[in-house]
């Protein structure tokens, strides 16, 4: 199948994590926005447009939905993302409340998904290590516990925040093309996230399951 036989017009991610731990900053990396360290806290949540190259050499639309953390605010993010083909939970390696706290995310994407590609991403790398609450080891092991892609990220350098992204928007992008229907739908055989509730807010269905795609 070629690449024109694929009707998608953007790959969606969805940043979670909670607040302050750098969601925007990344956010902003990624649209080459001069790092400045004194972002508002993000309200609800906010969609930011930008162009992505591939493996393929190609470019493609990158649509990022930059939630806020609050608890308060929450319910709204989950709702926001319900249909990106891909979660980025972060977490500040000098928080560790904000690392405990990644357990709490994956379960709650669960209540509402299937089969969600995630990837984690420990944020603040650039801090001195005497600083960080959270070893490379210990989250490394805890990311392999959940089969996810680990990846140790700085907003301020740019370190590994495009190896992370590059990861789940290639595997996104090549799952949806290899597959034989060129109607790309949201569902668990188009490895993109499938929601267990019918309509924005509708009922959810009984059955849980457990997968994460990476």
């Amino acid at each position: 199948m070629s690449e024109d036989d694929i009707k998608l017009k953007a790959i969606k991610l969805g940043l979670l994590g909670d607040s302050t731990v750098g969601k925007t900053s990344i956010c902003q990396s990624l649209m080459n926005i001069e790092f400045t360290g004194d972002n508002i806290t993000t309200v609800g949540f906010e969609k930011l447009d930008t162009k992505f190259k591939l493996n393929n050499g190609k470019y493609i639309k990158l649509v990022l939905w930059d939630t806020a953390g609050q608890e308060r605010f929450q319910s709204i993010a989950l709702n926001t993302i319900r249909s990106v083909h891909g979660i980025v939970i972060v977490f500040d390696l000098t928080n560790r409340e904000s690392f405990k706290n990644v357990n709490l995310w994956i379960e709650k994407i669960k209540e509402i998904f299937e089969y969600p590609r995630i990837i984690l991403l420990g944020n603040k790398a650039d801090i001195n290590k005497e600083e960080w609450q959270v070893s490379s080891e210990e989250a490394k092991k805890y990311a392999e516990k959940l089969n996810l892609k680990y990846f140790e990220t700085s907003a301020k350098t740019k370190q590994g925040i495009n190896e992370g992204f590059s990861y789940i928007i290639n595997d996104a992008y090549d799952k949806i093309a290899s597959k034989k229907n060129k109607n790309i739908e949201i569902g668990k055989n188009t490895d993109v996230i499938k929601e267990k509730s019918s309509g924005c807010f509708g009922k959810k269905k009984n059955k849980k399951n457990n997968k994460i795609s990476h």
